[in-house]
């Protein structure tokens, strides 16, 4: 294909290639172009050109001249070029070294040389000769050197004149000077090569020829690397007939996006719900520069299978992979969360499956805060879902939380301002949703918030919620942060006269220093004694900029009828304890000195002993089981965050499931499977 080309003024290029342009093919073309290119040589000496590495600072030297320069040397730091970059080869996910193109690259020096000769009376080129040099310093000292070398000779021969220059292009089609990187896969499309090279193994198993399997499996992966989802789909199904234990492991150390694809095509149509599968999808979701092919993949898998660990590992590639512009995956995504949000709604559902959906609901709001930005640029329509499920009163607790929290990587806007002004000021609402809108809030608080929140601090009815708030403006007061400044007057004011914090009351704490901050929060209600919820979070200070290292928190209900019933004023251990002191009074004074001891006099009532003491104790256990069987059970909800990003979440019924798990393990294998070892024995 010819190629069509336009040069102003030495530093803009632009190329209009066939739209069937193979890139490897373009990007020799442009090799030749960017050789050709030479500056007008005057009085300057130096210049920036445009080349096939962007645009370089480039050092002119003329060796000869007549009536023009006729021999002339142009010299350049590739290095300085801005589109001058080390190309990443595709390497197996499993490395336990990673990505180390660029730190290396950072240890070559590379300039290049080119020179011209011209032909006084045409004023053309009749030579050009471009030699690029790549030393790798480590290894290299004065003249010893360890360098890579590239030259380019071109020698002028015949030209041929054309009357025409003008052609005609489509702008939209053009494509710069600087080199583009090829596709890395196969021109002549073939799944023979990578069943041949599996057969080769599968063959080899049993021979004593184990030196060869290294080659064979590094043949097998890079047979893989350069293959394009159609081809590797069809090959996929026989390669897993062949071997599956083979066919798994190159697929894991392949690395292409393809070869992601085609794990979790295996694993929708072959592995169904196994246990590894979302261990597996998790795996996958950690890769650092995902592209938009495996953000839907994920979505599919997420389709297939809602599991806390799959919608996780979609959330975490959405975010590594949304930069600026909505693409029409995050779309598709944005669009997925909501459906199964369905403004946190349970009508369409019966009784049975109620809970389940609160629970999709829950998982939902948290995975979507990990991708906030994201979600808020592709979708306004679930934004408003979730603002929807935040002001909400009949869905559980926990979910109104978390529809509030999934705000935390969003920005904050007036209309969520003004819906989070009002959970905060609704004195109905239950002190945790009150400080969770609070701290969304005042995540990026303006002065006028900041006013606002002082002028009505004095209306908050809740001691718990105004404990915390008061707790939480002090310690913004001593930060000295920049975005303050106006509001710290306001707030030394205000809180001059506030009286210093107690136990038992909702605090928010910080510890400050030249490495980072330390937070927490611990959260009371006006009803119970044990803390609702308790938050720690580290930040490192580099540079001006912080980061979060890690982040925990705990959320509890419902223990209160359990605690009572075990150390409350008639619950079982005062009341056993008490009578089996008195028993103990003359019969054990070993034993009623060590109960006095776990239970001063101080703290306990005199009660009378029973004659069977042990059956009345035995009772006491029976009505504590009952007691502990009516109440609610306990719910607890714990998560954890690393460098930002939430890492998941579990519930105490989660820890339930599990224990059945092990429970059903060791009945399998520590009772049946040694019975019928023993009857095969027999």
């Amino acid at each position: 294909n010819p190629l069509k080309f336009t040069v102003e003024e030495i530093t803009v290029a632009q190329l209009y290639p066939e739209t069937d342009e193979p890139v490897n093919i373009l990007n020799i073309k442009r090799g030749i172009v960017s050789a050709l290119m030479v500056p007008v040589i005057e009085d300057e000496t130096k210049s920036f050109m445009n080349t096939v590495h962007g645009q370089c600072l480039t050092d002119h030297l003329v060796h000869a001249r007549k009536d023009i320069a006729t021999d002339v040397t142009l010299s350049r730091d590739l290095s300085q070029c801005d589109q001058f970059y080390s190309r990443e080869l595709v390497n197996s996910p499993l490395a336990m070294l990673q990505k180390l193109h660029r730190p290396m690259s950072k240890l070559i020096t590379s300039t290049q040389d080119c020179n011209y000769k011209f032909e006084n009376k045409g004023k053309h080129i009749t030579a050009a000769i471009c030699t690029e040099k790549h030393i790798y310093l480590p290894f290299s000292h004065e003249d010893n050197v360890i360098s890579s070398v590239v030259t380019q000779d071109i020698i002028f021969k015949s030209s041929k004149r054309i009357n025409n220059k003008v052609f005609e292009v489509n702008p939209s089609q053009s494509k710069p000077l600087h080199f583009e990187g090829p596709e890395d896969k196969a021109p002549v499309q073939t799944k023979d090569t990578v069943l041949s090279s599996l057969q080769d193994l599968v063959t080899l198993a049993g021979k004593d020829q184990s030196r060869k399997r290294a080659s064979l499996f590094h043949k097998f992966v890079s047979s893989l690397r350069v293959l394009r989802n159609e081809t590797l789909s069809q090959a996929l199904t026989e390669m897993l007939n062949m071997s599956g234990w083979l066919t798994w492991q190159a697929l894991l150390q392949c690395g292409t996006t393809e070869c992601s694809s085609a794990m979790l095509h295996a694993i929708r149509t072959n592995d169904g719900l196994s246990p590894g599968v979302d261990a597996l999808v998790y795996g996958l979701s950690l890769q650092p520069h995902p592209d938009a092919t495996l953000v839907r993949d994920m979505l599919s898998m997420a389709q297939y299978k809602q599991s806390r660990a799959i919608m996780y590992a979609l959330a975490n590639t959405v975010k590594k992979f949304h930069k600026a512009d909505v693409s029409p995956v995050v779309k598709d995504v944005s669009k997925f969360f909501e459906t199964l949000l369905n403004d946190c709604s349970g009508e369409i559902l019966d009784e049975d499956t109620l809970a389940d959906h609160e629970d999709m609901s829950f998982l939902v709001l948290r995975v979507v805060a990990v991708m906030g930005q994201a979600m808020q640029a592709a979708n306004p329509s679930l934004i408003s879902s979730i603002l929807r499920c935040a002001k909400k009163t009949d869905i559980p607790l926990s979910n109104q939380k978390a529809a509030i929290q999934a705000f935390r990587l969003m920005d904050i806007n007036d209309e969520v301002r003004n819906i989070f002004m009002e959970v905060y000021e609704d004195a109905q609402s239950p002190v945790e949703k009150r400080v969770a809108a609070y701290l969304m809030l005042m995540k990026s608080p303006d002065h006028a918030l900041v006013t606002n929140i002082l002028n009505n601090l004095e209306n908050v009815r809740d001691k718990q919620l105004k404990s915390f708030v008061v707790s939480h403006l002090k310690n913004i007061h001593k930060s000295g942060e920049t975005q303050m400044y106006q509001s710290r007057k306001d707030i030394e004011l205000v809180l001059e006269d506030t009286n210093t914090l107690v136990d038992g009351m909702s605090s928010h704490y910080k510890i400050e220093s030249v490495l980072g901050s330390i937070q927490s929060n611990i959260i009371f209600n006006a009803t119970d004694t044990l803390p609702k919820e308790v938050m720690l979070e580290t930040t490192l200070k580099v540079f001006d900029y912080n980061y979060d290292i890690f982040e925990v928190g705990v959320e509890g209900t419902g223990f209160e009828p359990t605690i009572d019933a075990l150390f409350g004023e008639q619950g079982f251990f005062p009341d056993s304890i008490s009578k089996v002191m008195y028993w103990a009074g003359d019969k054990a004074n070993i034993l009623r000195e060590v109960l006095e001891k776990v239970f001063p006099e101080k703290d306990r009532t005199k009660r009378q002993v029973p004659e069977n003491l042990l059956k009345y104790i035995a009772n006491s256990a029976q009505k504590l089981m009952e007691d502990v069987h009516v109440s609610p059970a306990p719910e607890t909800i714990a998560y954890l965050r690393l460098l930002g990003a939430e890492i998941g979440y579990m519930k105490t019924k989660d820890m339930r499931n599990m224990a059945q798990t092990l429970s059903m393990y060791y009945h399998v294998f520590m009772r049946e499977l040694p019975v019928k070892v023993r009857c095969v024995d027999f």
